[in-house]
């Protein structure tokens, strides 16, 4: 009987079906922060603030809300594009604020520097005056891409230069750019230098954005009453627990929502035994040939298995009859819970 119940571990007889699904969940955060700080979470613990533009969307929101007997408002993903490099006016997909920056309140400050100590960005009077850091059209290396100007000009007179002897001011894409530029300053013990980064005057027609990049679905969209408010700087928006949209000054500490991306994996096994079955040693089984299947993708095991519990309060039943190897709906299936 021993032997019969060993052999069950070499007798299992692997995969016979496997069905992959991914899957995305909304999940509310109840620490208040600004939009862009609780844009940076997101995307540091999750995904992306959410996107919210479906009736399944608001579902999932209502759904996450529910969970925690929420009753407010949050923040979600959807803002107006205002900030924007100089460079050939392109969008911002990477940035390094400063803890306190941007400061949405002060229309005034609408330029930003590259400040030495922190390797962060702070916006300040596009009419002040400092050094500034051109960008070239040479993309072999940081050294001839970049070039620092000691000449102390405002924002604008800066952007000229640079386009009248390089191509624009710098706009910075990554980490590697922004460690670099921020050693020219300390290399020359300077504290700040311009950068091409600036805010657009606030005006209506800016367009709307979601911040994970997905398309806009005006029709699948649902504001609340009197909204989009134009009256003001409300470049960001929040939603209730229904799905309603609001926009906001970006500067509100806020809840809000994050969108999390989940693979489920449904893998069905046989086993063989000339003798009784022993349960746990199947189990055992499985759960070795489960973590092999995930290691094999480059997955992070981070999940445990849920075991199905039949009438009898057994987990697992004799074969009788030809199995049925239709799959179960994602949506139905969980055998995987965090």
């Amino acid at each position: 009987m021993i032997q019969n119940k060993i052999q069950l571990i070499f007798f299992l007889a692997g995969i016979l079906s496997k069905a992959s699904c991914d899957l995305d969940r909304i999940v509310l955060i109840k620490e208040p922060k600004t939009w862009i700080k609780a844009k940076s979470y997101c995307r540091e613990k999750y995904m992306d603030l959410a996107t919210v533009q479906s009736d399944e969307d608001r579902a999932k929101l209502k759904e996450a809300a529910d969970a925690v007997n929420f009753k407010s408002v949050a923040w979600i993903g959807f803002y107006r594009d205002t900030w924007r490099w100089s460079y050939q006016n392109m969008s911002v997909s990477y940035e390094m604020w400063d803890s306190s920056d941007p400061n949405m309140l002060d229309t005034e400050e609408a330029c930003v520097v590259l400040v030495e100590q922190t390797s962060r960005w702070r916006d300040r009077d596009c009419t002040n005056k400092y050094g500034f850091i051109c960008q070239t059209d040479t993309q072999d290396t940081l050294q001839n891409k970049f070039k620092y100007i000691a000449m102390k000009m405002s924002w604008h007179d800066a952007q000229i230069h640079c386009r009248t002897h390089y191509a624009d001011l710098a706009a910075i894409t990554d980490d590697t750019e922004n460690t670099f530029l921020t050693n020219i300053l300390s290399n020359m013990s300077l504290i700040d230098a311009w950068i091409g980064l600036h805010k657009n005057p606030w005006i209506p027609w800016i367009p709307w954005l979601w911040s994970d990049n997905s398309s806009v679905s005006w029709s699948s969209m649902k504001w609340g009453s009197g909204q989009p408010d134009l009256n003001g700087i409300k470049d960001c928006v929040t939603a209730s627990t229904e799905g309603l949209m609001a926009n906001d000054s970006c500067s509100t500490l806020l809840p809000f929502y994050c969108r999390e991306h989940r693979r489920i994996q449904r893998v069905r096994f046989t086993v063989k035994s000339d003798g009784d079955l022993d349960e746990s040693a199947v189990m055992e089984a499985i759960e070795k040939k489960m973590k092999e299947i995930l290691s094999d993708q480059d997955m992070e095991i981070t999940s445990s298995i849920k075991w199905s519990v039949q009438p009898d309060g057994k987990i697992f039943q004799q074969q009788k009859t030809q199995e049925n190897t239709q799959e179960t709906p994602c949506e139905e299936l969980d055998p995987m819970k965090r």
